[in-house]
């Protein structure tokens, strides 16, 4: 299984409790995403351009997983080279781009202004340290912000330090976005979508992906951006079954 970790509270943390699917037979390739953990920056984050490698980690065939960041990348990994993919599990996805454009937004108020509640505020940020706070309050959590993982409360110079990463990493476009999804839907890769419960917005992208990947989503109950560390057994648990009913055996990732 190759792990695809996401960007702020990302890093090698990210799928540190995961042991127990290696235990069961799976084993676990965890990749450093450019700028984390032992991977030296290459400037902005890009998900297009991490796209490419991550298909690459899957070499003859494997499972993929990715969390916030790194499940868009994920998703647009699986479409480069869906014949690769056996399954496909994404976490709290950023895949708030694929929402606006989904064909049920204009349909359903509720959805709708859902997802407009979670992009308005970042538009009408005026500084990069602004942006920063909201985007931790929106996606994170307060309390998420409050975990160890390095997302505390940030002063002035960290706020804006980390709103600039934020402004200047590279998304993919909201069309690039369904067109992956559509590749793997029509590949049928087994997708799995989970969320933590805890965010209203999240859910909400996270059941459009589900749909437009012809997935399943389901809910690890957390309190923040992170089920797979807060409520790692049955986070744990869940990936396990959703693979061997997929995937059956727990085979290893071919190098």
């Amino acid at each position: 299984m190759a792990g695809v970790q996401g960007g702020i509270g990302g890093g090698p943390v990210t799928f540190s409790k995961q042991k127990a699917l290696a235990d069961w037979g799976w084993q676990l390739a965890i990749a450093d995403r450019p700028g984390f953990g032992q991977s030296p920056s290459r400037g902005p984050d890009d998900m297009e351009g991490d796209a490419v490698w991550i298909s690459d980690l899957l070499g003859d065939g494997g499972n993929l997983i990715g969390h916030s960041w790194g499940g868009a990348e994920a998703l647009l990994a699986a479409a480069r080279r869906p014949e690769a993919v056996r399954s496909l599990v994404l976490v709290e996805p950023a895949l708030q781009g694929l929402a606006m454009t989904d064909p049920a937004l204009e349909a359903d108020p509720e959805l709708k202004a859902t997802v407009a509640g979670m992009m308005q505020p970042l538009l009408t940020a005026a500084t990069p340290a602004e942006y920063a706070r909201i985007f931790m309050r929106d996606l994170v959590g307060d309390a998420g912000a409050r975990s160890s993982r390095g997302m505390g409360d940030l002063d002035e110079d960290g706020a804006a330090q980390l709103g600039c990463a934020l402004l200047r990493g590279r998304m993919a476009t909201p069309i690039e976005l369904r067109r992956a999804a559509e590749t793997v839907a029509a590949a049928k890769i087994p997708v799995l979508v989970v969320t933590g419960g805890w965010s209203a917005s999240i859910d909400a992208v996270a059941r459009v992906a589900a749909q437009a990947t012809g997935g399943t989503q389901a809910t690890v109950p957390s309190a923040n951006h992170f089920p797979q560390l807060e409520n790692s057994d049955a986070f744990n648990a869940a990936v396990d079954s959703f693979m061997r009913q997929h995937v059956g055996t727990a085979p290893t990732l071919s190098r």
